[in-house]
């Protein structure tokens, strides 16, 4: 077997290994808050979106940094630089702005698809509930991806091998639990 595949397959059979379980977590987590899905009309439609779009940006922000890493425009040590500085910042900006669209659209979806006699959904709980969720998932999972792109690379693993899956699940597990928390959190507000 090549050297480069043996690289590749002892660096990502563990970490695909964990992502599995990882997945089931998240899927046991998200079967437990069932009811809580359930009190908010809308939300439903919401969940997809908000899950799919941490694990993009987040993977786009990891593969950006994997880049810099080896192209030597960060070095895999935390220390503030410009690169790594852009990257953050249009992370968390992107977090922001289409969590507050995924809740717009996620209303209007729902309305769309209303039938006679369902409970129409509140457009500030479903903005509000993107809003808080994806912007929290969000910076946790950008500061996680930045942490982790150095902790790898500077362990002389390739961050490409280990941030996308890794990500993918972690992502998953945290904005589950950041939904929980907003729906807890704009049910009081609202």
């Amino acid at each position: 077997m090549d050297g480069g595949l043996k690289s590749i397959l002892k660096q990502s059979i563990p970490i695909f290994t964990l992502c599995t379980f990882g997945g089931v977590a998240a899927g046991v987590i998200l079967n437990g808050i069932n009811l809580d899905l359930k009190l908010v009309p809308g939300i439903i439609i919401l969940l997809p979106a908000v899950l799919g779009m941490r694990g993009n940006i987040s993977g786009a922000l990891g593969s950006r940094i994997a880049s810099a890493l080896h192209l030597g425009l960060i070095h895999p040590e935390l220390k503030w630089n410009k690169t790594l500085s852009i990257n953050l910042q249009a992370s968390l900006i992107l977090n922001t702005l289409m969590s507050i669209l995924s809740g717009f659209l996620a209303y209007i979806s729902y309305m769309l698809l209303l039938s006679p006699g369902e409970s129409p959904a509140s457009l500030p709980q479903l903005v509000l509930i993107s809003f808080f969720s994806g912007s929290l998932a969000g910076l946790i999972l950008s500061l996680l991806t930045v942490s982790l792109a150095l902790l790898t690379y500077s362990k002389g693993l390739d961050p490409d091998n280990i941030l996308a899956p890794s990500l993918a699940t972690i992502g998953d597990i945290i904005t589950v639990l950041c939904l929980l928390l907003s729906i807890t959190v704009v049910g009081y507000i609202i």
